[in-house]
């Protein structure tokens, strides 16, 4: 196509490279075309772009990376061994990159020449394992290159995807290729495959206006106390009106007092800012530094933010404390201030509609990741340790492997796999059935013989792969029971059936169904259970190798694990984890939102309760002389504080008939996320109710109670 300049494609893996103690140790490399520099805009420091990655076996570092691998700066023509395609190779070292910035689309330690990929890997159209990223000229438009992209399909891919699907199916009905902005793709992931994890546009969004909503509060509050206390200023702006100040004048006096106000608060933001940033990054697993905030146009929008809130916060309580007639104000017979305020009657039940949403929020995040983290998944995921073995060599010696740590009577089983539970990237296969023409897409999980008892999974009908049979590890195929109702049987009927497993027009090898499983989560709650085919794995698909250890003595098992690895493959790095610990990680984002949310749930009733506080303290004031007069006539304190905490009340809930449908739509969205989610009960709301209406009436109260005992006398003598 005329319209793009330079295409590179991008594949990121993680390799062993030999590190200063003949060790392997696995880095995050990135498989590119030369053309790398130029389409993702990365810079070589040292080395030239034009000859760098052009010959197979060559390699660019990172600038970091190259005095811990060769303990020289000055690397350029040294050589790296890396293990490659189940060998050791040479590498020759011909660049050294510009540091590569922390927001970065991609982080990776190096990048390898795809000429050292064997071209047959990169010959086939529906088995390209790279993410291909395009630059188009300054005049091309992204949409008329995408409207070239049907007859490039049909051109190029029909005899492929015929094989697949027959003749009788069109191409350009079943794939489309569409064109992605590389700046959209960190908030706008596909749910699948990017090559790694982004960020969420509506989590953005969401704690955006969450923060916008706490700004306003704080406004409100400082609108609310400005007008409340107008009174007390009322004399102020009749004398100032007498001696000739101008409404004007008076309107830049206090609309200047509220920028004052603003800006002072930035600058203790700034403080807390610097004083937070570490646990900001603990709390998100973000790496900002201190100085990130005030980094190029961020400085501006933190001036702007605070223009906005004094502009915000003052300009009601300019346009009210103007207002004021002089000769009544100073005569003493109208005091704005005293009469009751709509302003400030609605500005305070907006306050608690944000903080019973948030309160909502949160305890809805928390009952979905208790959801999440308890809910059954089909397999046993408690005392499982799983460890990354993506080494060919590792496949080779696992049985050797196997054996030494069954010596340890606290190693219930040991199964190795191609991929690892929870993992959200399967290879998918198709299989045909043998009595009619239909394509299958199943995806694909090479296992062993211990998988099953491994995992604790249920078999539903049939048998798993055992020893005994030989042709297990050739032809036998185990289903879950979703793979089982996409091929069109009942687990009962696919026992004995025979699938034909196809790639393009080529059948590779005819299974028979032995078994059939019940569904188990093997990917992320995000989505439903997809069809999976179970194969016995070669040693070369090894990747990772599971561990079924007692509940007793498990760190010395650990150990023990670690000795046995180390014996067996001494070269390789012992990296292991619980299984029940990467699968917590799979929901890493919504417990980092859990937090926020409680963090900005306090944060935001602290702010509402301030400001309620300060209002009650204003409404006990103007109820002085009444409060004395009601205890003269003999109420009780009891009375005196239901009768001072009625009208605050009746703001919680209102607010809550609000907030309720609010939050429940936005929440309802959020859970949308989730293929498997929780309800929403009435209850939730109920107890947000209440916690939102128990702190204010605690709030209100040290203000009423504090009236209502106070001595009578005093209070009629109050002026």
């Amino acid at each position: 196509f005329p319209e793009i300049e330079n295409v590179t494609r991008l594949q990121k893996i993680e390799l062993p490279i030999k590190n200063f103690r003949n060790t392997y140790l696995k880095k995050k490399m990135l498989i590119a075309d030369p053309s790398v520099f130029e389409v993702m805009k990365y810079r070589l420091e040292l080395g030239d772009e034009k000859t760098a990655l052009q010959k197979p076996k060559s390699l660019v570092l990172n600038k970091e990376n190259a005095l811990k691998y060769l303990g020289t700066e000055n690397v350029i023509g040294k050589s790296i061994t890396m293990e490659w395609n189940g060998k050791p190779e040479d590498f020759l070292v011909t660049g050294i990159l510009e540091k590569i910035p922390q927001n970065s689309h991609i982080t990776f330690d190096m990048i390898i020449s795809i000429s050292s990929y064997p071209i047959e890997s990169l010959s086939k159209w529906f088995e390209n394992p790279f993410y291909t990223y395009i630059k188009l000229k300054n005049s091309a438009s992204r949409e008329t290159l995408e409207a070239k992209f049907p007859a490039f399909q049909t051109k190029y891919m029909t005899a492929n995807f015929s094989a697949y699907f027959g003749p009788d199916e069109d191409i350009n009905k079943v794939f489309q290729i569409k064109l992605r902005p590389l700046l959209s793709i960190h908030l706008n992931p596909s749910r699948h495959f990017e090559i790694e994890p982004q960020g969420s546009e509506s989590t953005v969004f969401i704690f955006s206006i969450i923060a916008i909503m706490i700004l306003i509060i704080a406004c409100i509050n400082f609108m609310n106390l400005s007008t409340a206390r107008g009174n007390k200023r009322a004399k102020e702006v009749g004398m100032r009106k007498t001696i000739g100040a101008t409404k004007h004048q008076l309107w830049v006096q206090f609309l200047g007092e509220s920028f004052l106000y603003a800006f002072m608060a930035l600058f203790i933001a700034i403080i807390l800012i610097e004083l937070s940033i570490p646990v900001f990054n603990t709390i998100s697993g973000k790496t900002f530094s201190a100085s990130s905030p005030f980094m190029g146009l961020n400085i501006v929008k933190l001036i702007g933010i605070t223009l906005a809130s004094g502009l915000l916060s003052g300009v009601y309580p300019a346009f009210y404390l103007t207002s004021f007639k002089p000769i009544s104000v100073l005569k003493n017979n109208i005091f704005p201030g005293s009469k009751k305020s709509i302003f400030r009657t609605v500005t305070a039940i907006f306050q608690f509609v944000i903080s019973i949403g948030l309160i909502i929020a949160t305890i809805v995040v928390y009952m979905q990741l208790q959801y999440i983290q308890n809910k059954t998944l089909g397999f046993n995921k408690e005392n499982v340790v799983v460890i990354s073995a993506e080494s060919s060599d590792i496949g080779k010696k696992i049985q050797t492997f196997k054996n030494i740590l069954k010596k340890d009577s606290h190693i219930i089983s040991v199964s190795a796999s191609s991929n690892d539970i929870g993992n959200p990237i399967y290879y998918d296969t198709n299989f045909k059935r043998d009595d009619n023409d239909g394509i299958y897409n199943l995806l694909l999980l090479n296992t062993d013989y211990d998988f099953l008892k491994t995992y604790e999974l249920k078999l539903s009908h049939g048998r798993f792969f055992s020893k005994k049979f030989s042709t297990d590890k050739t032809n036998a195929l185990v289903l879950n029971k979703k793979a089982v109702e996409t091929i069109g049987y009942t687990p009962e009927e696919a026992i004995g059936k025979e699938l034909i497993m196809t790639v393009g027009a080529e059948s590779v090898r005819k299974n028979t169904i032995v078994g059939v499983v019940d569904d188990f989560h093997f990917q992320s709650l995000r989505s439903r259970i997809q069809p999976l085919a179970l194969l016995v794995t070669s040693n070369e698909e090894t990747r990772y190798i599971a561990v079924k250890i007692a509940s007793s003595n498990i760190k010395e098992t650990i150990i023990h694990i670690e000795d046995s690895w180390n014996k067996t493959f001494q070269e390789r790095q012992f990296e292991y984890n619980f299984l029940d610990n990467r699968l917590n990680t799979l929901y890493t984002s919504e417990q980092i939102i859990q937090k926020i949310f409680l963090i900005f749930s306090a944060l935001s009733i602290f702010i509402a309760c301030l400001g309620l506080l300060a209002l009650a303290a204003f409404r006990t004031e103007e109820k002085t002389k009444e409060i004395g007069i009601r205890k003269v006539m003999g109420a009780s304190v009891s009375n005196i504080v239901m009768k001072l905490s009625g009208e605050f009340t009746k703001w919680v809930i209102i607010a809550n008939i609000i907030a309720w449908p609010l939050a429940w739509y936005a929440m309802d969205k959020w859970l949308e996320n989730f293929a498997y989610k929780v309800e929403m009960n009435f209850w939730i709301f109920a107890i947000s109710g209440f916690i939102a209406f128990f702190i204010a009436f605690l709030t209100i109260s040290t203000q009423s109670i504090k009236a209502a005992v106070a001595n009578p006398v005093k209070s009629l003598k109050y002026e």
